[in-house]
């Protein structure tokens, strides 16, 4: 009975809470806000219950992440999704242009101007446009930079002397701004044109200005008060050119210029109305009509529309951009972004409504506006990093690349190695004969004792006496042409001979022709060449007719023998490169082609160390390599005397005379002897030697035990530190003139080529690019025989491709006009003082030489090689901290308006940087790896860890002695008041406090401070010691790749050539392909290759990706700034119509509703008025109220 009587009053009590809270909300709700109200308050309920259930749900998943994700699956529990994975988002970002456009045609012609300009060469004088004849008008290209009145610039210019008008116009192409000067008469131009140079501003140009009628000229500017009459009968003459018109005409004209010889009038007219009577006008005069058009001034007088240097086929899209999107959406589906930066063109295929598509216009990218528009591919990848909403890591593509095969990020990043760089040849000479590896040797080599290669590297420096040579001594690099027979240099496309047997497999080496890169990359292929085996009693072998192909077995020779030490052969005009691989024991060799029937004298020399016997094979090898049967060759035996390459000791071989070579072949060529002579060494005691050239002698004599160095390569070492001790001793006359070589006393560097490539035969040319390194060293190096041998890793033709980015960086009027201007610029900045002159490189290859130069200077001398014409993974951040290492150098670049030899070369510099930059380690990271507890104090086993990284090994107790005394001494000075206290260890125990709190460690020896962070960082031995100790590090891990997932074609008009490469990469597909246009449109095969492109590009991605319209569907305009226009445009006729639709539906609902309105507004007023009036009555009765009670109160007062 209790309970149920409780109950009812707790149901009572209920009912009177839910009764008021209803009251309270139909009293919020009687309010004139209270609807609104109410409203935001559910919505503010519901969003707060949303957020508080996405935050106990995100609570919940980071406390039992470790159950539910994989990538916390591990023994720390913690995510490392953002170290095992690879890098994320990545963007891919291309330049593109359409070469055909012909807006960007007519800015490349301007661009061809300005630089005919600059270099000052020969302009057209002779106008041949449609009734040319010359004006009293200059013109000062761009605008003259000044605003001062005509009579100022009379007294401070006498250009402007004769002025009786200056005027501004925009130029042809509306870019920038004329200045026109005119004048009373022709004579007076042509007074002024002679003080053109008054004018200062070096960026102006002073040109004669012609009339003419010729309006579809794209140099022309059509002009609205000059009229051209032509066609007047010479025999009425041209004085009195106004009585040919009506009389009503012949007041109009302000000014009339005749020429009577091309029967010529200009007509300047008064007003614009009469201009456009004029050109309406009928006149003839003795039967002939008389023609009247509107006059174009002009003072560019080529005539582009007969040059072949722009035509829009030779620029012509291949629409390689299409296929390496489709090739993006096939191996590369991970990427996120597709940025395409152009200079405002639109592909007409291009879907411009995929999100994830975006157009990049220079203007979006260059900081500096002013260096606009530009044709330069290095100045527009300069600024690629600051495409707005770039991801950190992007990858940077060509149009003409494209991916063979799946790629995923760490194909190009990984955290493990870091960035992945493909590397290919070797960057150019910096001087001709100049290899890199003699840049910095510690020997002045003439060839490289030139400003180019920094004279040496430093090795020459402060030697620039110029030699005397005669005529040939002034003669400026590129003014000297030497030219090689590039097919005797290369066995294949990109494959140099100097590649053959260099320990690295090449690619494009790896072919027939070049024996698969002589053993570089394995026998694998070898059963393809015709096999020799080689056997000791044999004397003569035949290689078959036609085969300039051919390998030796040493395997039972070498077994029999020992191993190989030297060899050599005659006839080096019929070898191309010939090897001995002692890893596959093997002998390649490579034989010219167009050879007739010869025997080659072969030696080889074995060497075994268990019978200490040394042994000789001699053979005749009989080839020919003629591929006519027709033509056979006779031959004529003659003795002569042979030199050697590797032997000691001169020999006698026979060489062959062919009668039916030409006769420039058969006349005497005066070759460098590379001989190496060695002088009988005397007795020398031992103990008598210096300590130096002891220490190495035995270094010499344990690379002759480990079989590094053969005997004769000994003896020559042990001959020149007898030279050394002998200069010490005896005063001998210095080996080297001084004027060449610096003084210093270390040994002369020995170029030999390695074990690899023992079978060396002279070189009478510079085909395998062993070419002495000057004429006063061999001729010096007679007393002090060192073998200065080595090969040129890289020829300027090997970059005579042109490589570019845009088409006309590749080959045209531009690359020639910029290359000269830079050979003008550089003229006075370098000087090569050489009798062989350096050949004129392309700009590519300049700007990787420019940037190896400052390269060079900044992470010191090595041999680089040039980045794979490839897809590059840039980090945008690595790149703005490049720039701001060298602002100057990318502001010259990105200034550029075609590519410059002072360029820097975007892919190299990035790379090489990347490489090259070091950080040095500082002691706050030393401390914290050896903190390995993170107790934030070093403990004992910590500090003998700490002095195996700062001693060498192994460590004594005077090392670890040392280190605790360090550490004693910087606390004496750690603190001031250790002075007063009584002994260091009490010091530092009450003032050093670690990261961990007050623990401290316990140390072997009493007197040992605390070793914490704060003491560590400040001790001044500790550092030192760190300095000393730990050499700076790559800032960025790095891992070099080959080209073996690379496939570069250079694509030209040999029809039968560009189907084989095509099918090679079908058979062979790898990551990255490029396809480079080298193609000659002039020629009738172009079109032919052109479809077998395009043919091959839709059997390697035939299906469309989702950044191409439809087939039946194409853009509708071709450049950004028109598309942008019609979408402002559209945007403005959007919000007008939409508000014409919103007003006209309102008075359509007003229209409609009309009586309800009214019926609402009756309602309502009659409401505010009942109101009002309620509100006024209560006032009223308040007011009366007070002033009745007003009344009344002084009466109570009174009674």
């Amino acid at each position: 009975m209790f309970l149920e009587e409780n109950y009812r009053a707790y149901l009572t009590k209920m009912r009177t809470f839910c009764k008021f809270i209803q009251r309270q909300a139909y009293t919020i709700l009687s309010y004139k806000y209270g609807t609104t109200l109410f409203f935001f308050g559910f919505v503010l309920i519901v969003v707060s219950a949303f957020h508080f259930g996405e935050t106990v749900m995100q609570w919940s998943q980071k406390q039992y992440i470790t159950m539910f994700s994989s990538f916390t699956d591990n023994v720390a529990g913690h995510s490392f999704k953002h170290r095992l994975c690879s890098p994320m988002p990545i963007d891919v970002v291309y330049t593109w242009v359409n070469g055909s456009d012909p807006e960007l045609i007519s800015k490349l012609q301007h661009v061809k101007i300005m630089l005919q300009t600059q270099l000052n060469e020969s302009r057209v004088d002779t106008c041949i446009f449609s009734d040319c004849v010359p004006a009293d008008l200059i013109v000062i290209d761009p605008q003259f930079p000044t605003s001062l009145p005509l009579e100022n610039l009379r007294q401070k210019y006498s250009l402007f002397n004769e002025a009786t008008d200056v005027t501004t116009i925009n130029n042809t192409d509306n870019s920038r701004m004329v200045t026109v000067v005119s004048y009373d008469n022709e004579a007076a131009v042509i007074r002024a044109l002679k003080n053109k140079d008054s004018i200062s501003w070096k960026n102006n140009s002073v040109n004669k200005v012609y009339y003419t009628s010729d309006w579809t000229l794209p140099q022309g500017v059509l002009l609205k008060d000059v009229i051209i009459m032509s066609g007047i009968p010479f025999k009425h003459g041209m004085k009195n050119v106004k009585n040919f018109f009506p009389s009503v005409y012949q007041d109009v004209f302000s000014k009339i210029v005749s020429f009577e010889d091309k029967g010529v009038a200009v007509l300047h007219v008064k007003t614009k109305a009469v201009f456009e009577e004029v050109l309406q006008l009928n006149l003839t005069i003795s039967g002939k009509i008389i023609s009247f058009a509107a006059a174009s001034i002009v003072w560019d007088l080529n005539d582009y529309s007969r040059t072949e240097d722009f035509s829009p086929s030779r620029f012509e899209d291949n629409e390689e951009l299409r296929y390496s999107l489709r090739s993006i959406e096939k191996f590369a589906p991970w990427v996120r972004n597709v940025f395409i930066v152009t200079n405002g063109q639109i592909p007409s295929w291009l879907n411009l409504d995929n999100p994830r598509l975006h157009i990049v216009t220079h203007e979006d990218i260059f900081l500096n506006k002013s260096y606009l528009p530009t044709f330069s591919s290095p100045a527009i990848e300069a600024n690629l990093h600051r495409i707005p909403g770039i991801s950190d890591k992007f990858i940077y593509l060509n149009d003409d690349v494209m991916f063979g095969k799946e790629v995923w990020p760490d194909d190009f990043y990984s955290h493990s190695t870091g960035q992945k760089v493909y590397l290919t040849w070797p960057t150019p000479n910096c001087a001709e004969n100049c290899p890199a590896m003699w840049i910095k040797d510690g020997y002045c080599d003439k060839s490289c004792n030139n400003s180019r290669c920094d004279w040496d590297g430093g090795d020459c420096e402060g030697q620039q006496n110029q030699p005397s040579h005669g005529h040939m001594a002034n003669l400026w690099p590129g003014e000297l042409d030497l030219q090689n027979n590039i097919n005797d240099m290369y066995c294949n496309t990109g494959c140099a001979n100097s590649w053959l047997a260099d320990r690295y497999c090449d690619q494009s080496c790896n072919v027939y022709s070049c024996g698969f890169d002589i053993g570089d990359c394995g026998l694998k292929n070898f059963n393809e060449i015709h096999k020799i085996e080689l056997l000791p009693a044999q004397r003569v072998y035949r290689v078959p007719p036609s085969k300039n192909l051919v390998y030796f077995n040493l395997t039972n020779a070498i077994n029999l023998f020992g191993e190989v030490t030297s060899a050599k052969m005659d006839k080096e005009e019929l070898v191309r490169k010939a090897a001995i691989s002692l890893h596959f024991k093997v002998m390649t060799i490579i034989l010219y082609l167009n050879h007739s029937e010869t025997t080659i004298s072969c030696n080889i020399t074995f060497h075994s160390k268990v019978l200490n016997a040394t042994n000789r094979i001699s053979f005749n090898l009989i080839v020919n390599t003629n591929q006519s049967r027709a033509l056979k060759a006779e031959l004529e035996k003659a003795t002569a005397t042979q030199e050697s390459i590797l032997s000691i000791n001169e020999t006698e071989s026979i060489i062959i005379k062919l009668n039916q070579m030409p006769e420039s072949l058969l006349q005497p060529n005066p070759k460098r002897s590379s001989v190496v002579l060695v002088e009988k060494i005397p007795n020398i005691t031992f103990d008598a030697l210096p300590k130096d050239i002891k220490e190495q002698l035995d270094f010499l004599k344990q690379r002759l035990e480990e079989g590094e160095l053969t005997e004769k390569g000994y003896k020559i070492h042990i001959y020149l530190l007898w030279k050394i001790w002998l200069n010490r001793n005896q005063s001998m006359p210095d080996i080297q003139n001084e004027k060449d070589t610096k003084p210093h006393t270390d040994t002369k560097k020995m170029v030999l080529d390695d074990i690899h490539n023992r079978l060396v035969r002279k070189s009478s040319t510079s085909l395998l690019f062993n070419t002495p390194r000057s004429n006063e060293v061999q001729q010096n190096d007679k007393h002090e025989p060192i073998l200065h041998k080595s090969r040129n890793l890289m020829s300027a033709f090997q970059f005579s491709f042109k490589r570019g980015v845009f088409p006309w960086e590749k080959s045209g009027p531009l690359v020639e006009l910029q290359a000269k201007l830079d050979v003008l610029k550089n003229k006075e900045q370098y000087s090569v003082h050489s009798v062989k002159q350096r050949r004129l490189l392309d700009t590519f290859a300049d700007s990787i030489l420019n940037v190896n130069r400052i390269y060079n200077r900044m992470f010191g001398y090595i041999t680089r090689k040039v980045p794979a014409h490839m897809p590059h993974m840039i980090d945008k951040n690595i790149m703005a901290e490049l720039q701001n290492l060298f602002p100057e150098q990318w502001a010259i670049t990105s200034s550029h308006k075609v590519r410059s030899s002072n360029d820097m070369q975007f892919a190299f510099a990035y790379f090489y940087y990347l490489i090259g930059v070091k950080e040095n380690i500082t002691a706050e990271q030393i401390f914290d790896e050896m903190d390995t507890d993170s107790s934030g104090i070093l403990s004992d086993r910590e500090i003998r860890t700490l002095a195996t990284r700062l001693f060498d090994l192994p460590l004594d107790l005077n090392t670890l002695l040392k280190l605790e005394n360090i550490f004693i001494n910087c606390s004496k000075s750690f603190s001031p008041s250790s002075s007063s206290e009584s002994s260091p260890s009490s010091v530092l125990s009450s003032i050093n406090k670690s990261k961990a709190g007050d623990s401290t460690e316990k140390y072997y020896e009493i007197n040992m401070p605390q070793v914490n962070r704060e003491f560590f960082l400040t001790c001044p031995e500790i550092q030192q010691l760190i300095q000393k100790s730990f050499k700076p590090k790559p800032k960025y891990k790095h891992v070099t790749s080959g080209d073996g997932e690379i496939a570069f074609k250079m694509i030209k008009t040999n029809i039968s050539l560009v189907v084989a490469q095509l099918d090679d990469i079908r058979k062979h597909p790898k990551k990255f392909i490029c396809l480079n246009d080298n193609i000659d449109h002039s020629l009738a095969e172009a079109k032919m290759v052109k479809a077998i492109l395009n043919d091959f590009f839709e059997s390697m991605f035939p299906m469309q990706s989702h950044f191409e319209l439809p087939k039946e569907y194409r853009n509708r305009f071709l450049h950004l700034h028109e598309l942008l226009e019609w979408q402002k445009y559209r945007n403005w006729l959007r919000f007008w119509t939409y508000l014409t639709l919103i007003i006209l539906v309102m008075l359509a609902l007003l229209s409609f509703c009309s009586d309800r309105i009214e019926s609402w507004h009756r309602r309502f007023l009659h409401r505010r008025s009942t109101s009002r009036n309620v509100s006024r009555q209560s006032s009223n009765k308040k007011k009366s109220s007070k002033s009745s009670t007003a009344r009344q109160e002084p009466q109570k007062y009174i009674v």
